[in-house]
């Protein structure tokens, strides 16, 4: 599993979207924007790149390093923050660099990971079907960057 870089013009094409890391209503944030550490899984014929992040609070993710703080799972991939990749050009050649222990935590993980992923979206879609209110306001989906691609995910 390699761990890219998110490239810049991935957020000047996609003002857009809701819920995506430093974009609030359309609008990203001054001086907030930059690369993030992304992972690029396959599934549905949909590339989605899901970044590493720090004070993870949610279980709908891949801990790389726990954290001892109450109330956070700790670092590593969020799926809640998955942007879909539409153009190869938003993944940068240029490698993230991450401390030799969380490598250690990502390397031959990429089956375990994407089935995760997997059954991160199925649930998504289950509950945007059933118009099920338990698991979209879940702290799981409530802030998830799946509202975004209801289209590509054969919703309407």
């Amino acid at each position: 599993m390699q761990l890219k870089k998110l490239d810049n013009s991935f957020y000047s094409d996609n003002t857009h979207l809701n819920e995506a890391l430093d974009n609030h209503d359309g609008n990203w944030a001054k001086g907030k924007v930059r690369g993030y550490g992304i992972v690029i899984i396959s599934i549905n014929d949909l590339s989605f790149a899901i970044p590493l992040r720090s004070n993870i609070r949610h279980k709908s993710s891949y801990i790389t390093v726990k954290s001892n703080q109450v109330g956070f799972e700790g670092k590593g991939l969020d799926f809640t923050k998955a942007l879909l990749i539409t153009d190869e050009k938003y993944v940068s050649n240029v490698p993230f660099k991450i401390s030799p222990n969380e490598h250690k935590k990502l390397a031959n993980k990429e089956h375990f990971i994407t089935r995760k992923f997997e059954k991160y979206v199925a649930r998504y879609i289950l509950g945007v079907q059933k118009f099920d209110r338990n698991i979209l306001e879940s702290s799981n989906y409530r802030f998830s960057t799946l509202s975004n691609y209801h289209s590509e995910l054969g919703l309407k």
